[in-house]
């Protein structure tokens, strides 16, 4: 992938961007038609987005909607990093994403295994045994009832948000599959791989493969996601708050927090915070007014802010490794399942 010279973005690169948000996997003809744009000259933006790493399509297992067993990760390297001991964690298949923070850790990782059992020997053998990491403190993922696919860049107009739209139809849960796991892993390396290549790819028809999709994103159990390399967003600071609300007021609490445009995913945890917030900024002069905004806003469901964290780099981004400027170099999907 050649990440040298990233283009630059115009109005009609980030209209393509959001149509994409909005469904991940829709034909170019279909785009072109909202857009007003011939599709051809859609497809070759997109590509060229994409060969430059500041855009990407890629589906995950949602966290909350799995089946595994997700944790935040603290990693402590006494501030000397290592960069052998960062590229393997970020190769990890068990690893969803990976930060350099500011403040009370080096490194922040969201990470899935089959099992709590499973999380244990990763975090407590494996993780902590990697040169140069000193501590290793998890917070199990209870509930992830917001991540990033949901949120929106702000290119298009109503109308033609309301044209991408699909209604997807309630759908009974029912358990994963082998074959599921196999089409989550595939689109991980390119959400908007063609059907038949998909099939093949999973070894299934694409018949079946049409179908599990439905049901699977039908379900909320996996997300397709188009990111765009976070520098371009407008909102160029990363920071994760570390809060504690009284277990009652959670729902509440959560409920509240959607209508913040810059959060990109909330999880509820088990431990000494019971809520982390990773939320883009535009500038870093807002870390402390957005602070200061949620402690306002929530102050009658008794809502702390006990910590924050700056993120200094992205390192894996939901299973997309990226370089120093936010840019897609290479994949390593979700596969927890066939961890040793």
């Amino acid at each position: 992938m050649d990440t040298q010279k990233a283009p630059a973005l115009d109005e009609l690169d980030l209209a393509i961007v959001h149509a994409l948000q909005i469904q991940p996997r829709v034909p170019w003809v279909r785009m072109g038609e909202v857009l007003e744009v011939d599709a051809v000259t859609v497809a070759r933006r997109w590509e060229r987005m994409v060969r430059a790493g500041v855009a990407w399509v890629d589906g995950y297992l949602s966290p909350g909607h799995d089946e595994g067993v997700y944790a935040q990760v603290e990693i402590d390297m006494n501030g000397r990093l290592s960069e052998d001991s960062i590229g393997q964690l970020a190769r990890d298949p068990q690893v969803l994403s990976l930060k350099q923070t500011s403040g009370g850790r080096d490194l922040l990782a969201i990470v899935a295994a089959a099992d709590l059992d499973g999380l244990a020997r990763l975090s407590g053998e494996r993780m902590s045994q990697l040169p140069g990491v000193r501590a290793v403190r998890s917070h199990v993922i209870t509930a992830a009832p917001f991540e990033g696919a949901s949120w929106r860049l702000r290119s298009l107009t109503r109308q033609q948000r309301a044209a991408l739209a699909v209604e997807r139809p309630a759908l009974p849960d029912e358990p994963l599959r082998p074959l599921d796991r196999r089409i989550a892993l595939a689109l991980g390396t390119d959400g908007r791989m063609p059907l038949t290549d998909l099939a093949e790819s999973v070894g299934a028809s694409a018949a079946t493969v049409r179908r599990r999709l439905r049901v699977l994103t039908g379900t909320g159990r996996l997300s397709l996601r188009c990111a765009l390399a976070r520098p371009l967003t407008g909102f160029p600071v990363s920071v994760v708050y570390f809060g504690s609300v009284p277990a009652q007021h959670l729902d509440e609490t959560v409920s509240a927090l959607r209508t913040l445009h810059g959060l990109r995913m909330c999880s509820i945890t088990a431990g000494a915070h019971n809520l982390m917030l990773d939320i883009w900024l535009p500038a870093l002069s807002e870390v402390h007014t957005t602070e200061a905004l949620l402690n306002s806003r929530l102050a009658h469901l008794d809502l702390r802010i006990t910590e924050r964290a700056v993120v200094l780099r992205t390192v894996k981004h939901v299973g997309r490794i990226l370089d120093r400027r936010g840019h897609s170099v290479g994949s390593a999907p979700l596969n927890y399942w066939d961890a040793a």
